[in-house]
């Protein structure tokens, strides 16, 4: 052999113990990578096209196919590792979000659709492959939507609890004296409510059923709060209304509405009970004040009435008015007393007018006399006996006799205007 043939036939050995070494190990690494359940069939394609190609003694482009066969079994391995993890991550929300109730049919769909990935493939470098990285990014999307929703799972899941807990708070609140009753007002709503939360969560419909146990959890600790407010309120005024009784102040009404304030606390009608207490609060604390109004009022009333019947005034709307003035006072209707005695001093003054009227149409009248006394008028000695009754009854207080006589006179003393009445000196 020359020298040339031999360096060439070294060059051959060389390539052909380079390409069966590399196929070596690419046989070595699939045998062992076989054992993760990665699909390696592209590595185990490539490995049996450098085979072939070595047997056909084309040692350089079989070293490249079993390099190639190499490289797609540790990237499949690596790529399949991946896709194995994040698959199990979202077997482990699946199994989280089901202990708690949800629904995870669209999880299962994913990995599904993930499985589906993989079995299409994709072509890299003229190659088909397992689509692992897509199907790997399905499940990290869709773990992380799990996990997101697991987290406001739990959140919710927390709020409902903390809700139970404020109801049941509620419900053994101290005081209580019918516990059926104050559940049918206050607490019955606020579990159905608590049902409904538990339906959302159970939906998978989290934020509405964390606004919904927030809101039971706030309002069944105002409640609790409004209870005890409106248990030391009726207490207040019931110790007011002692006070007001001991000073001799009627407190019939406003025991009743107490009374009754209380009913309605024990049936769980909490805030319109604060309401009413509250209202009740003002009433009491207004009642000796009305009440000093009212009998201050009437004592005024009946010495001014008293002072004008001395002077001859007589009112029947006043003695009326007066009368149940009394009456409202002694039943404790204060308010009312004060509107009655307002409604006496009316009359006063509606009296008290027509004396002054009828006071100014006597004078009147008695000028008039003054000026028809030079004229020759018969009926004269008739009015004038007519004026002085009527002036006398004013003096008594009957006014309406005086106004009658008064008329009487002024139609008399019409006919001393009329033609043919003559002076006497003429």
């Amino acid at each position: 052999m020359t020298a040339p043939s031999e360096e060439m036939g070294f060059r051959r050995g060389g390539k052909a113990r380079h390409a069966e070494e590399a196929i070596g190990r690419s046989e070595e690494l699939v045998a062992v990578l076989r054992l993760t359940q990665a699909d390696l069939d592209p590595a185990e394609e490539s490995l049996r096209i450098a085979r072939d190609l070595f047997q056909s003694r084309e040692f350089s482009k079989a070293l490249a196919a079993a390099r190639k066969a190499e490289s797609l079994a540790l990237t499949l391995d690596e790529r399949f590792n991946a896709y194995q993890k994040a698959k199990a991550d979202l077997e482990i929300r699946i199994g989280e979000l089901r202990r708690i109730g949800l629904d995870t049919a669209s999880y299962q769909e994913a990995l599904e659709r993930a499985r589906g990935k993989v079995a299409t493939g994709t072509l890299e470098n003229g190659t088909v492959v397992p689509n692992y990285l897509e199907a790997r990014v399905i499940l990290e999307r869709t773990a992380t939507e799990g996990r997101d929703l697991l987290v406001r799972a739990n959140g919710a899941s927390n709020r409902i609890f903390l809700a139970e807990i404020a109801i049941t708070a509620l419900g053994d609140l101290e005081g209580i004296e019918d516990p059926r009753a104050f559940a049918e007002g206050a607490v019955n709503e606020l579990e159905r409510s608590l049902e409904e939360a538990t339906r959302e969560l159970a939906l998978g419909h989290v934020d509405s059923a964390t606004r919904i146990a927030s809101a039971i959890e706030t309002r069944a600790d105002r409640l609790r709060s409004v209870f005890r407010e409106t248990g030391v309120t009726l207490d207040r005024i019931e110790s007011r209304l002692g006070e007001l009784r001991a000073e001799g102040i009627v407190t019939d009404r406003i025991e009743r509405q107490v009374a009754y304030a209380r009913d309605m606390r024990a049936k769980g009608l909490l805030e319109p009970c604060l309401e009413m207490a509250e209202r009740l609060m003002e009433d009491a604390s207004r009642l000796s004040e009305s009440h000093a109004k009212a009998v201050t009022g009437l004592q005024d009333a009946e010495v001014l009435y008293s002072r004008l019947t001395r002077e001859g005034f007589h009112s029947y709307e006043a003695d009326a008015a007066l009368k149940d003035a009394r009456r409202a006072l002694k039943e404790g209707s204060y308010g009312r007393a004060l509107e009655h005695v307002e409604r006496a001093h009316g009359a006063f003054v509606r009296r008290r007018n027509a004396r002054e009227a009828l006071a100014k149409a006597l004078a009147e009248t008695q000028r008039r006399i003054e000026l028809i006394k030079a004229v020759d008028f018969p009926m004269l000695p008739d009015v004038q006996e007519v004026l002085t009754r009527a002036e006398r009854e004013f003096r008594e207080g009957n006014y309406s006799g005086s106004s009658e006589d008064l008329q009487i006179a002024s139609v008399l003393l019409g006919h001393a205007s009329r033609p043919g009445l003559s002076e006497r000196g003429a």
